[in-house]
């Protein structure tokens, strides 16, 4: 740290010089001369050619006064000590935050230079502590101002890091700093520092950010270099000691706002693909290979189906498969949700619309799937009120939100689903008939189980595998009763209801091949009505066999464990010791042991 100070120490050293009549020199702990006047000015920079004395004053920690240069006992090991030229010098190390950091000599070469004051004892050591006290505290604000400057760079690249736009602004609502993505994605340029912050945000903005701590994902219109911008605002003051410094702005634009709440509401199921839809029937594979080459456009698509049959699951494959993969895909069930609340969760609401409205209002589900898909379960449960509106929306791409004035315009793709008849809907003034056209430009029809008998082993198996794996069991295969009461089972819950039959089937089945015996009641009673009665008592009769041939591998394998520790236990002994060592040979617990000796004793 002195070699970074230098013009500082050399600057010390030459006034000293003048004022006391000396010759003062510095060096650093490498026995670097970093400052000096008089004869040694032309040696700074360079290595002390004898640094014997500097380094027995840093060593000691203690200052050293030499009146009979070359005679005294400290010159015995320097090599100009006879031809020595210096009358009298004084050496003390120069401490920096407690620590040496060098040493300096105050030299005198002529008489005159010796008689100085600065010689006798006392003098000097008050006179080097100050000295090195001015020069520590120098180097430590020196110190300081480059951390300062470490941190300063530090707190802008992670500034200029954040995707989100950030302003900075002062308590005066002056403008001190912008962030680079600020700038590029917002319009917000440097030219605005020191301008206030009227420039950029209304001025309701400004007065809710003033009077709140903190203002957190409220809508805000702001004006840039690009025009206007809706912008998701967050604010938070700084303060120190109650005292307030200013604003941190942090705007964060609504289609990326949406596409992160999609990806964290819809993560686990948002790798859907069409190879994730099971089954060989030509019928559902035709609606497949349609649904695949439709899925990149952005024409609006209605699913029709029985409920059960999958409808949420192709909207997500096709979204998946198109240019918008990458946008959110935003799913909201009409059927599920109050007419009231609907138009509000459909298109938002703003600020004070209604009794209860959140504070800085909220975003609709339309304007949270921008850049990607909106998918519309159950369309048919639209009010008949709100249908019309829904048509402006696909009509103009734009939505107006619940006590609000303002067109908003939105990119998304519409997918609708229902399971209702929508053209009795529209013959009984139900549903609008120019609604029903604007959302069934592709229509894609989903066939139900029934249809497609020969895909309900598939799918059964499909659920088998997925559900021995969550309840950690081994069950991949069924006997031909339960096969054959499955595929004569009509499914009027279609998929749906077949997956809740497997994992209830597989939570109650004790063998590792799925029985007749494990399937719910009502499937068995109606699934089996099919079957002759001989027929029937036969592939009963298998059932029995596969149970009875299980218990009995069950109790050949008892007797193999019960055998294998017996002899064990023999070779080493019925002590703990010895059943230790026995359950250590057969590689299993000492727990396992007791409970096979426990079953054998019984």
């Amino acid at each position: 740290m002195l070699k970074n100070n230098n013009d500082f120490l050399q600057e010390t050293c030459e006034i000293v010089s003048q004022l006391f009549n000396v010759v003062i020199t510095i060096i650093d702990t490498d026995f670097i001369r970093v400052a000096g006047t008089g004869e040694y000015e032309a040696e700074v920079g360079k290595h002390v050619v004898n640094p014997n004395i500097f380094e027995s004053v840093m060593e000691k920690n203690d200052t050293l006064i030499i009146n009979r240069p070359g005679e005294d006992p400290v010159c015995a090991g320097c090599a100009n000590k006879a031809s020595c030229r210096e009358k009298a010098a004084v050496y003390a190390p120069l401490h920096v935050k407690g620590e040496i950091r060098g040493a300096m000599a105050l030299i005198a070469f002529t008489e005159e230079q010796k008689n100085s004051g600065l010689f006798a004892k006392d003098v000097f050591v008050n006179f080097t502590k100050k000295l090195s006290e001015l020069i520590s505290s120098k180097i430590e604000a020196a110190e300081y101002a480059d951390q300062l400057m470490v941190n300063l760079n530090e707190t802008l690249a992670i500034l200029n890091s954040v995707h989100d736009g950030v302003i900075a602004m002062d308590d005066q609502g002056l403008i001190y700093r912008i962030n680079q993505s600020a700038t590029k994605k917002f319009g917000i340029t440097e030219n605005l520092i020191g301008a206030d912050i009227a420039e950029v945000l209304p001025a309701q903005a400004i007065r809710e950010i003033r009077r709140r701590k903190e203002y957190i994902d409220n809508e805000v219109t702001i004006r840039g270099e690009h025009g206007e911008t809706n912008v998701l605002l967050t604010s938070k003051k700084i303060e120190h000691e109650g005292k307030d410094y200013g604003t941190v702005l942090i705007m964060k634009s609504i289609s990326e706002a949406s596409n992160i709440a999609s990806k964290l509401l819809h993560e686990s199921d948002y790798k859907v693909d069409f190879s994730d839809i099971v089954g060989e029937s030509k019928a559902i594979q035709d609606v497949i290979s349609f649904s695949y080459k439709i899925a990149d456009s952005d024409s609006t698509v209605l699913i029709r189906g029985e409920s059960g049959t999958g409808k949420e699951l192709f909207a997500r494959a096709i979204h998946n498969q198109s240019s918008r993969r990458n946008g959110p895909f935003v799913a909201i069930n009409c059927g599920a949700i109050p007419e009231t609340l609907l138009e509000s969760e459909l298109f938002g609401y703003e600020d004070g619309a209604f009794t209860g409205a959140k504070k800085g209002g909220k975003v609709g589900k339309c304007q949270l799937a921008n850049g990607g898909t909106l998918f519309l379960d159950e369309v048919g449960d639209i009010p008949i009120f709100l249908q019309v509106k829904f048509l402006r929306m696909l009509q103009e791409r734009t939505i107006e939100r619940v006590g609000g004035n303002k067109n908003i315009p939105i990119d998304i793709r519409v997918i609708a689903a229902t399971n209702r008849n929508l053209e009795t809907m529209i013959e009984n003034n139900e549903f609008r008939s120019d609604l029903y056209y604007r959302l069934n430009v592709i229509p894609i029809f989903i066939p139900p189980l029934r249809e497609r008998s020969e895909d309900i082993l598939i799918i059964s198996k499909h659920f088998m595998e997925k559900y021995s794996a969550l309840l950690r069991k081994n069950v991949y295969d069924m006997t031909p009763q339960a096969a054959k009461i499955l595929t004569n089972y009509d499914w009027p819950g279609n998929i749906r209801e077949l997956e809740n039959t497997i994992e209830c089937a597989l939570n109650v089945e004790g063998q590792e091949i799925l029985t007749s015996f494990s399937i719910p009641e009502r499937v068995k009673r109606k699934g089996a009505a099919e079957l002759a009665g001989a027929e029937a008592e036969v592939h009963v009769a298998e059932d029995i066999h596969v149970w009875e041939r299980a218990d009995s591998l069950k109790e050949r394998r008892k007797k193999a464990e019960i055998d294998e520790v017996l002899r064990a236990l023999d070779k080493y002994g019925w002590d703990t010791k010895g059943k230790k060592n026995a359950a250590d040979s057969l590689g299993i617990g000492i727990a396992t042991l007791y409970r096979i000796l426990k079953a054998y004793q019984k």
